[in-house]
């Protein structure tokens, strides 16, 4: 069975002074542009509460530029997507109200705001190492890795650090695969450490945030006394981002090196079901959740696992860490990192366990095809399931009477 997969390829670009400076007037054609069609917009929408679609503003644009001459000077399908964009906040917009959700209005978009543009169709051509763009010229890119499928669109995007990227959006038609039941896993995140498996092991937390916290803040603070748009301000400011950008790519480095390693190796992966906007309002944690990227590496982990064959299993894990793995409930804190059984003398990492408690709960739900597993009372392991999970654990805390 053949199925259509949608992924991005995402390359760094060369371009010299001269294109770079061609690009930058591309950026800022557009943001013209979408600020123009916005002011419109709203004079529509505060007059009659609606606003036009996508193709009456792309009917204005011609007028717009005998405004600003600038547009002439841009392919003519990216400034139809700038009108594409615009068009899809708006949609949101009224479909947050509809939905009774916080909506906020489309904003106009500063230059700090708006840093890239999109070719839908057409106007790009790779050609070896080189990347022709209409209107604005031949660019240097490294193509580190073979595109596989159809372009699609391309966009281009300016980092804060002043890098660009061609991001292309590649459609292919792929077999998919199957992989029967094999070797499966459960997954416990944590801040503790990242995560702890049903086998025992446990990933350490690097914390990149933290790590770089004390020189962020005093990058920050001397932002503060410099004088705003002055030459030094742009300097430090640039520092900031250089910091941010490296602390980032150090996240992603790590979850994707986690996630394929689990996606490789499994074929089978219980994970919790998280709800992660709500934790994040936890205002002690809501830093170390993000820094720690939960989201992010159950997202790599979804396609990873995807690609390989393989099956991932979301369940409801709701005071998993609060019963052992015979059924019995073992009331403890969070304090208290070590799960001790008073019925069957059992002793182990708690996070250890939790993960232990998903991968039954996750086999229970493939098995029976429930939509959700509550309790983890309901998973008595029974003696069979215990010898096999406690088996593969080597830690110091086991023990079983």
């Amino acid at each position: 069975m053949r199925k259509v997969v949608k992924r991005t390829y995402k390359f760094r670009l060369f371009p010299s002074k001269r294109v770079a400076g061609r690009m930058e007037r591309v950026l800022g054609a557009c943001r013209f542009l979408y600020n123009v069609e916005l002011e419109y917009e709203k004079q529509v929408y505060f007059s009659d509460r609606n606003f036009v679609d996508k193709n009456t503003l792309n009917n204005l644009i011609p007028g717009w530029k005998c405004v600003n001459p600038g547009l002439g000077r841009v392919h003519s399908q990216v400034l139809q997507n700038v009108s594409d964009r615009l068009d899809k906040s708006f949609k949101s917009f009224f479909r947050r109200v509809k939905n009774g959700k916080k909506a906020g209005f489309p904003r106009f978009k500063s230059k700090e705001r708006y840093d890239s543009f999109t070719f839908p169709q057409s106007g790009f051509k790779l050609e070896k190492q080189k990347l022709k763009l209409s209107k604005v010229g031949m660019l240097n890119i490294k193509l580190h890795r073979k595109i596989r499928g159809e372009i699609k669109t391309l966009t281009v995007k300016k980092c804060p650090t002043g890098k660009w990227f061609a991001c292309f959006s590649v459609v292919e038609e792929k077999l998919s695969k199957k992989s029967e039941l094999g070797k499966g896993v459960g997954i416990d995140v944590g801040l503790n450490s990242f995560y702890a498996d049903s086998e025992g092991n446990k990933i350490v937390n690097p914390r990149w945030l933290r790590k770089s916290e004390g020189r962020l803040k005093f990058l920050q603070r001397r932002l503060s006394r410099k004088v705003r748009a002055n030459k030094n301000w742009e300097k430090s400011k640039l520092e900031i981002a250089y910091l941010h950008e490296k602390i980032v790519n150090q996240r992603n480095d790590f979850l994707h090196k986690q996630s394929r390693k689990l996606a490789d190796n499994y074929s089978f992966i219980a994970v919790e079901k998280l709800f992660i906007k709500n934790m994040v309002k936890n205002r002690y944690l809501s830093k170390s959740i993000s820094d720690a990227g939960w989201r992010r590496f159950l997202q790599f982990l979804s396609y990873k696992v995807e690609e390989t064959g393989g099956q991932i299993v979301e369940v409801d894990a709701k005071g998993t860490s609060q019963y052992c793995i015979c059924g019995n409930k073992v009331n403890k804190s969070l304090a208290v990192r070590i799960h001790k059984c008073n019925k069957c003398g059992l002793e182990l990492d708690r996070d250890v366990m939790s993960a232990i408690i998903i991968k039954a709960l996750a086999l229970k739900k493939n098995t029976v095809g429930t939509a959700g597993i509550n309790a983890c009372g309901d998973v008595p392991l029974g003696t069979s399931m215990k010898q096999e999970c406690t088996s593969k654990i080597r830690s110091p805390y086991t023990s079983i009477s």
